[in-house]
Formats: structure tokens, sequence, C-alpha cells
């Protein structure tokens, strides 16, 4: 290997096995970073700070420790404030369906859809950019107009022909879909837990598993924290079942209902500075969780909950978690490791050789596709297609418009209409109030 200095090294092309002895301690540091950059995730943990966190590990705790009167207690009372997040969530998310679905009409309002400038508009006419106005503007505005015609009978056609109340439309497709992607991309953090969580379930052994483990070194000073430790082990099938009712399908329904009432939200905003204030705002019922248990649970349960270990998703003894050498010699020579281990300048060498640029191949190029990037836009795409397949409609001209809007029965919602509202419509009458004009 040529060095054009004390520190200086050649390209990865150019290092073969005869220079082992010149690599220096640098690389093999690099070799432990990449193996720790791709080796994934290893271990699932308990939410540290949440109220599915604390009702999912502290039952378990009690059990360990065979039901103690206090542990019980902490117990019990973590599934009282996860009932009375996930109440306050729901409650909050049936208020926001019901604004978007029930008051909406009693409003006359109709679906934004695509309304928007270049097509025609609620009243028919074509939409431009200094007749388009948000639904609270151009709804005074037709009242204007409709008060003057009630006054002035006799001069009604006049004034429908002098005055102009322009059309309810959107001021801009690319802020309306790029909102809708930082919206998804806040709530995604929230996908991520339920997947985590679903991991746990699916990974710990269904067996009545000590989550409490005592360290018999401790000294007569050192504090309760230090003495006792906590872990994941493993959960029974009936707590399982239990924890599969109470926090994953919850959690995972929350975040459905969420993405939903703030997609439609957003699509339904059509002034630009609305839309950019409402694509995060919305994001915070899903941390209401969090905001409980902070507030809440008393401060030696949240310190319980952070001194919590994971568990590991694979045996430690597993190829996937040996040391970095052993997984270099695994990978270009298997065999080679019942002779012993290499040492850091053969584990250097190999690093080097695997890494060159001219050895890239498709499972590297995969790996550098942003995985979380593309799950974004696909959700984006997923519940902006849920909003127009439930409230639009292709008109004449090829245009999504807003299906015929009719006066609901009822100023309130049930429960299914907020949970399913793609099966559960909400109860409407007879005549619409609305329909899109004829071409």
């Amino acid at each position: 290997m040529s060095a054009a200095g004390p520190s200086t090294y050649a390209p990865l092309h150019e290092v073969d096995g005869s220079d082992r002895a010149e690599i220096p301690d640098s690389i093999y540091r690099a070799a432990v970073l990449t193996n720790s950059l791709t080796s994934g995730d290893t271990w699932v943990h308990v939410e540290h700070s949440s109220t599915y966190g604390a009702a999912l590990m502290f039952p378990q705790v009690a059990r360990s420790a065979g039901w103690p009167i206090s542990l019980t207690i902490v117990a019990l009372r973590s599934f009282m404030f996860l009932f009375f997040g996930m109440s306050l969530q729901i409650y909050l998310l049936n208020q926001i369906g019901r604004e978007e679905r029930v008051m909406s009409g009693f409003a006359g309002q109709m679906h934004l859809c695509n309304f928007a400038p270049g097509g025609r508009g609620p009243l028919g006419t074509i939409i431009t950019p200094e007749r388009t106005y948000s639904f609270g503007q151009w709804a005074t505005r037709l009242f204007a107009r409709d008060s003057m015609k009630t006054l002035f009978p006799s001069r009604a056609e006049e004034i429908d022909s002098t005055v102009d109340v322009g059309e309810y439309a959107l001021e801009s497709f690319q802020i309306r879909w790029v909102c809708c992607a930082v919206f998804m991309m806040v709530t995604l953090e929230e996908l991520i837990r339920i997947y985590h969580l679903f991991t746990l379930l699916w990974s710990v052994p269904c067996e009545a598993g000590v989550w409490i483990d005592g360290d018999k070194d401790f000294q007569e000073h050192d504090s309760w924290l230090e003495r006792v430790h906590l872990k994941v082990a493993g959960i029974p099938r009936h707590w399982k079942a239990i924890y599969f009712v109470t926090l994953l399908l919850p959690k995972f329904m929350i975040w459905k209902l969420c993405c939903q009432a703030g997609i439609e939200y957003l699509m339904e905003t059509a002034d630009i500075d609305g839309t950019l204030v409402n694509c995060v705002a919305l994001a915070f019922i899903l941390n209401l969780d969090e905001n409980v248990c902070e507030t809440m649970m008393k401060e030696h349960t949240r310190v319980m909950m952070s001194k919590c270990r994971g568990f590991p998703l694979h045996d430690r003894d597993s190829k996937k978690l040996m040391k970095t050498s052993q997984l270099i010699s695994a990978a270009s020579d298997p065999e080679g490791l019942s002779s012993g281990r290499r040492t850091k300048a053969e584990v250097a060498t190999e690093y080097l050789r695997h890494q060159s640029l001219s050895r890239v191949t498709f499972r590297d190029f995969i790996q550098w596709l942003p995985g979380k990037l593309f799950l974004i836009g696909f959700l984006t795409m997923i519940f902006v297609a849920d909003y127009y397949s439930r409230n639009c409609v292709f008109s004449q001209d090829g245009k999504l418009v807003s299906k015929p809007m009719y006066y609901p029965k009822s100023t309130t919602m049930h429960v299914f209409e907020v949970i399913l509202p793609n099966f559960f419509k909400v109860e409407v009458e007879g005549e619409p109030y609305w329909t899109m004009p004829e071409q």
C-alpha cells in the first residue's frame, strides 16, 4: 500500500492481503461501526414514557413478585390511566369527525374534493384565482347576495347577473399534498411504536417469565434502583391476549382514526395558511398517552419504566450478534471460525475488501433507499384515496367533485360511525340540499 504521508492510505480497491500489517486500528474500528449500522434492531423495549408501556410492564412486574399490594395497585392505576387516555383520544377524534361530517352539513358545506382554478365550482361556473374563496368567505358572499334578492325580489335576475360571489375552491394543490405528507410523517412514529409493540408480544416466550432481576453484589449504601433490575421476559398466553385487546388493537385503531381525521381535515381546508397550520396540529392527539403518563403517573413509576431493559430478538450466541471480527470472518470464510478468531489486521483486510465501491451489490442499493420516506408516500396516497372514495365522484368533465350533500338527521355521531366511517354512514335526510350543477 502506497502512502502519501504518515496517516494517508490508498483507496479501498488498491488494498490486498499482502499489506495486512500496515492497516491501522482506525480501519478495524470502522468495521465495528459498519457492523453496528447494518445489524438492525436486535432488541425490543417497553415504551418508557407512555401509558401503554406502563399497562404492559407493571402487571408483569406484579405477577413476577407474587402480586404484592403496592405493585398490584400500580398495575391497576396504569390501566386506569391507559383507559383515561384512550377515552380522551377517541372523544377528541369523535368531535373532529362530527365537525367534518355533521356540523358542516348543517352549514350547507359541500366536500372540497378537487374544486380548484381551471375547473367548475359548486355553483357551476369556471373557477379563476381572483374568484377563489374559502368556505366561510364564500358563504358570507352568498348570504349577502341572497339577502339582496330577498329584499328586492323584482330585481333578482339583475342581482344574479351583476353580483359575482365567486366559487369555493382550493388555493394550492401542491400545499395540500405537501401538508398531507408532513402530517403522515409526524404520525409515522406512532405506527413504528405499534410495530414494536406487536414485535414484543410476538417475540417474547409464552411463559410466565420473571421481570425482576436482583443484583447480588450490591453494597449497603446502594439505592433500590441499583439493587433491583427490571427486564422484559416471558408473558403468559392469556396476558398476551389481554394486551392484544386492550393495547395493540386500540392503539392501531386510534392511529388509523387520527390519520383519517387529519387527512380529511387537511383535504377540506381551502386556504394555504390554514392547511400549513393544521398539518401538524392534529398529531398532538397521538401524544396524549405520553402527556397523561408524564403529568399523572408518579415519578417513581416513571423511573421504574425507564430502567426496564429490553428483550433480545435473537440468541446472544447467534451469528447475527457475534462480534465484528467473527461476523466478517463468517461472511468470507464460515469454516474459518472453527480454527479461531482472525486478527485485527485480517478483519480490517476483509472489511476493506468487502466495503470497496467496486463490490456494490443490489442489496447495498436496497439499503440505500429511504424506506420510511417511501412508506410516508404510500400511506399518504392510501388515506387521500380513502378521502376521495368516501366523499367525491367524477363529474361530466372528468374532475373529482363533491357527492350530493344531505342534511344530517342528528347532531351526534355513534361510535361505529367514528371507528368505521366506510361502513357506517351518518343518517341523512332524503333530499339533497346541493348537487353539482350540470355542465
